[in-house]
This record gives C-alpha cells, structure tokens and sequence, in this order.
C-alpha cells in the first residue's frame, strides 16, 4: 500500500523491521520523517486510516 504514498517510498529505508506496518513499530522510516516535518500528518494519517480498513476488511473475511 505505501506504494500509493510516493513521498513515503525513500523513507521506508529508516524502518527498523522488515515489512513494518509503520503503524505501532518505534523504529519507523515513515514516523521519523513525520515527526521532522518531512511527511505531512495529514498524509500519514490518511494511511493511517486506509490501512485500518483494509485490515478490517481482511479480518471480516476469515470469519
């Protein structure tokens, strides 16, 4: 999904873990570069949010 998220793509190298959500990790790419104004709020929380309902949705289908 970070594809979608362009400005996200470079910063992905700063995550700690392979496959990070950069939703609950501490050691992301992505918060990092949002906590020093490099990515807007805004936009990690629009992630945020799709992220969310995706997984919702992915856990709706194993019932």
């Amino acid at each position: 999904m970070t594809n979608y998220f362009v400005e996200f793509t470079d910063k992905i190298k700063g995550c700690e873990f392979v496959g990070c959500t950069h939703i609950k990790e501490e050691n992301c790419g992505i918060k990092k570069a949002m906590d020093k104004g490099e990515i807007s709020q805004d936009r990690y929380e629009r992630f945020k949010k799709i992220y969310m309902q995706l997984k919702e949705r992915e856990e709706k289908k194993k019932w």
